[in-house]
């Protein structure tokens, strides 16, 4: 079929050939007609001519946005292929790290600690990742719109961050706005796993001095706002290659780390709560990242819910001394949300020349700067009027030694939020907030005994000896789904009765319905809906739950923190990540009336000489940090999302996709190194090295042996955890 080209060709032959008979024809009525035609002519041309053209342009773009798509979608799958290739390594390192630091006798107990804990969190992290990027490969993430309280949010972000980045120098900065409400409507559980990515993105960053989180608010409608989080840091910057790529994650070779798998999580996540995600960089000057996101409102009581009354605090002057100038900035703003007239030097002011602090009612000094001659002059007003004394320090500062002395009144860490200056200012004052009436109705009357110390680890824990609590009830109260299942699996062969409450609203509905006589409670803190505290104060009301033990299961453990959940009624507290030696603590606690007096034997891991062809469960379960209920979850949502990859494969093949069959098989590398599925990754690998080579027509003979393995891995999995339960 000829082209608008090659017709265009032969019109213009034909009105040369016949140019002499048209110039005749001029002279008669018939040459109108002609020209007619010939107009009629050059209109079609002229429309054809387009058409095709846009046509072309519009292919063109469709290519061009298949190509990116591709382009994406390859950088996904070399990221899971680089990922079997070295998620052993990161294994290996962490038992290697985790042997030499018990080893290592020049280390206190407390240093050992610290760097056992970094080693897990290594682990769990690369696991968890692994499993959110499963899960939105299998598209089974959901998008909620609940009620939450952000500064639960904030909260966690900032207790994980200040574990995972502990004795860093780098300044964490959260500059709230004064019009944020504490309630808003929208999907908090990823809320906070957006912020944590991007915040730890910035954070390991190498050189960066700060990084700071400002948080704005729009109204959009009656029952609508905009929240907008801008991101900054103070670092080199990025460069447009680094910008390009800023969300293809890849594996450092060099600190055997997975970089910015976080992030690509969290931009996949923006985009399903319908929001958007600008990044801009300059280098040398840091980087910037906005994100916008709709949420709904729950009623203007609470746009400001934060007052105290003003006779208490009228005339109020605050000092802060920080070493960080633009963090004090941001609490300066809180303070002065209530009304308060503050003031802000640095510490190198400071030092030179102390200032009159009988001029003020509150300072908020850092903690490097309590010393001896301080302490006195401090402890000299007290005696004279009645200055109240706050110790300033930063979260991610937290492994060294408070400073501990009668004249400190309370305890602050940066980042702080609305929330806490609030409680800080209650404590200080002794203000009565009539809302909470659970400390009247506990008094003379508590029965559950309360652990404020951290649970100490029992030592050779595996799932098997959680038996010791067989026939107990246990409600679990937490929203996040993989959690769930991770502490069901733990559970699943300790023959205990396990309830599941999907936020506080269902933990206090399901008590006091009254059809199961619980023993034990683990309760999350940051939950929709209703949060731990709240729900822990409602289910106290009742005094018949009073000798009911409510575990707290938190990321942010400060004193503070820990005090707010004993004033809510709660017991003990268990921090994350969840430690199986010291849930069984905790429920050894509470559980058994005569705790067991002989040593925790160590188990082993074994199974009772189950072969399980095509994977190696001792490898997949060293690769999830120890911990078989994790890699249990991974391999359920393997299962999910490529259980019936042989069916793709078969069809790719007939339909002669060889680029789709490369891309498959680079994710099935990928994963199947990751859950120790050997035969599978090697056979990956065969089939990817004939597709490098041009060798498609061989591929089509793999078809066999590719249903063959993943039916093979199928039922071994099947078997593994059907045994787990």
């Amino acid at each position: 079929m000829m082209n608008v080209e090659e017709m265009g060709t032969i019109f213009m032959e034909w009105y040369m050939v016949n140019i002499a008979h048209l110039k005749e024809l001029a002279q008669t009525d018939a040459f109108w007609m002609w020209t007619a035609l010939f107009t009629l002519a050059m209109v079609g041309f002229s429309i054809l001519f387009i058409s095709s053209r846009q046509a072309r342009m519009v292919k063109n773009i469709h290519q061009d946005l298949f190509d990116k798509q591709l382009k994406m979608e390859k950088n996904q799958n070399i990221l899971l292929t680089k990922m079997s290739n070295n998620i052993h390594d990161v294994a290996k390192e962490a038992l290697e790290i985790s042997q030499s630091t018990l080893l290592d006798t020049s280390k206190s107990l407390q240093n050992k600690n610290e760097d056992l804990i970094n080693v897990e969190h290594k682990l769990l992290d690369v696991t968890n990742d692994l499993i959110d990027f499963l899960r939105l490969k299998s598209k089974k993430v959901k998008i909620t719109n609940e009620e939450f309280n952000i500064n639960n949010v904030l909260n966690e972000v900032s207790g994980t961050l200040g574990s995972q980045f502990s004795g860093r120098n780098t300044e964490l900065i959260f500059d709230i706005a004064k019009n944020i409400p504490r309630h808003i409507v929208g999907d908090s559980l990823h809320l906070g796993q957006i912020l944590e990515s991007i915040l730890a993105y910035f954070m390991a960053q190498k050189d960066v001095e700060e990084v700071k989180l400002e948080i704005l608010m729009f109204d959009t409608s009656e029952d609508k706002i905009e929240l907008q989080f801008l991101f900054t840091d103070i670092s080199n910057g990025l460069s447009p290659r680094d910008l390009e790529e800023l969300f293809v994650p890849y594996y450092d070779e060099s600190t055997n780390t997975y970089v910015k798998l976080g992030l690509f999580v969290a931009n996949q996540l923006i985009e399903m709560m319908d929001g958007v995600l600008s990044v801009h960089s300059v280098v040398g000057r840091g980087s910037s990242f906005t994100l916008s996101l709709p949420f709904g409102t729950v009623g203007k009581r609470n746009q400001k819910i934060y007052s105290l009354p003003d006779k208490i605090l009228k005339d109020k002057k605050v000092l802060i001394v920080d070493n960080h100038y633009n963090a004090a900035l941001a609490m300066k703003k809180i303070f002065a949300y209530f009304r308060l007239e503050v003031k802000v030097i640095s510490t190198e002011e400071f030092i030179k020349n102390i200032p009159n602090l009988t001029d003020y009612d509150i300072v908020v000094i850092h903690e490097n700067l309590f010393r001896l001659e301080l302490v006195e002059y401090l402890s000299k007003i007290k005696m004279e009027n009645r200055l109240k004394v706050i110790s300033l320090n930063a979260l991610l500062q937290t492994d060294t030694k408070s400073f501990v002395d009668d004249v400190i009144d309370e305890y602050l860490f940066k980042p702080s939020t609305q929330e806490r200056i609030f409680e800080i200012l209650i404590n200080l004052y002794h203000i009565k907030i009539p809302s909470s009436p659970i400390d009247e109705l506990r008094k003379d009357r508590e029965k559950a005994k309360v652990c404020k110390l951290a649970m100490i680890e029992a030592e050779g824990i595996t799932r098997k000896k959680f038996k010791d609590f067989s026939d107990k009830n246990i409600l679990i109260v937490e929203d996040n789904l993989i959690n769930q299942k991770v502490i069901k699996t733990l559970l699943d062969l300790s023959g205990m009765h396990i309830t599941i409450a999907n936020n506080g609203q269902e933990a206090v509905d399901i008590v006091k319905a009254d059809r199961i006589l619980f023993d034990i409670v683990l309760m999350d803190i940051n939950m929709p809906i209703m949060d731990g505290y709240a729900s822990t104060q409602m289910i106290r009301l009742d005094k018949k739950y009073d000798s009911l033990p409510i575990i707290a299961f938190t990321a942010l453990v400060l004193d503070s923190e820990i005090q707010k959940m004993f004033q809510a009624g709660m017991n003990a507290f268990l921090s994350k990540p969840l430690n199986i030696g010291k849930l069984y603590t905790a429920l050894e606690m509470y559980l058994n009336p005569e705790p067991i007096q002989e040593s925790i034997i160590k188990m082993t891991k074994a199974r009772r000489n189950i072969v399980y062809d095509g994977i190696n469960i001792k490898k997949g379960i060293s690769h999830s940090n120890q911990s078989e209920s994790l890699y249990l979850e991974l391999l359920k949502e393997f299962l999910e999302a490529y259980g019936t990859s042989d069916e793709v494969f078969v069809k790719l093949i007939r339909e002669h996709r060889f680029e789709q069959i490369k891309m498959l098989c680079l994710d099935m590398r990928g994963i199947s190194g990751a859950i120790g599925a050997d035969d599978m990754h090697d056979l990956m690998s065969e089939i990817l090295q004939k597709l490098l080579y041009g060798n498609q027509n061989i591929v089509v003979n793999y078809k066999e042996k590719y249903i063959f393995e993943i039916q093979t891995l199928k039922k071994s999995i099947t078997k593994y955890i059907k045994s787990s339960t």
